[in-house]
């Protein structure tokens, strides 16, 4: 089975070129959804989160807010770094158990869907690394319109992300979508996969 690392900051559209990937039939392993789903309420993951940085991260029914969590982690990078080594080894055991079962069950082509996919040490288990990328104020125009944050919060949160110049190093494959339209992305992946 061929596994394809899918990385990019936020707002290059990732979401959008792993969609096209799926249309082409391969199995994609969202990353971020597997991130909301090890930090609910019983999971092991949530317990030294909420241990680590309070109950003032909860909503009342005891579920994390993810926007609470992120004005912490997104303004202290110590605090960042702490909220990655807790959830990233939950969220490795989690896709280890998925590509097993992908290679299992004959899937050909298998997509790990990770914002921080060199970060986590995922690129490490990959045929082969597409980079996701648009020009800062391109993603920041995205992700107001997505997020509905001011502009001062996203920035916080791109000026944290791991450099383009430094993730193209560690790519196979660019995808520049500054000048691309979705049709445009479906496109490339139809040419390229």
């Amino acid at each position: 089975m061929k596994i394809i690392g899918l990385m990019g900051g936020s707002g290059a559209g990732k979401s959008t070129i792993a969609a096209a990937l799926s249309e082409n039939g391969c199995f994609i392993i969202d990353c971020d959804k597997i991130a909301h789903e090890v930090i609910m309420p019983g999971r092991k993951a949530y317990k030294e989160i909420v241990s680590h940085f309070g109950e003032g991260i909860l909503f009342p029914d005891k579920s994390i807010n993810r926007r609470a969590l992120g004005e912490i982690v997104f303004s202290e990078p110590e605090k960042l770094k702490r909220l990655e080594e807790i959830t990233h080894f939950y969220i490795k055991q989690e896709i280890f158990e998925l590509l097993k079962s992908a290679e299992e069950s004959g899937v050909k082509t298998a997509v790990i869907d990770a914002p921080l996919l060199t970060e986590a040490g995922l690129d490490k288990e990959c045929d082969e690394v597409w980079l996701v990328y648009a020009e800062p104020e391109v993603r920041l125009k995205r992700l107001m319109k997505r997020d509905g944050l001011s502009a001062e919060q996203l920035n916080k949160r791109l000026k944290i992300q791991t450099e383009f110049e430094k993730l193209k190093g560690m790519s196979d494959v660019i995808i520049d979508t500054g000048n691309m339209d979705i049709k445009d992305m479906f496109e490339f992946v139809k040419e390229k996969i």
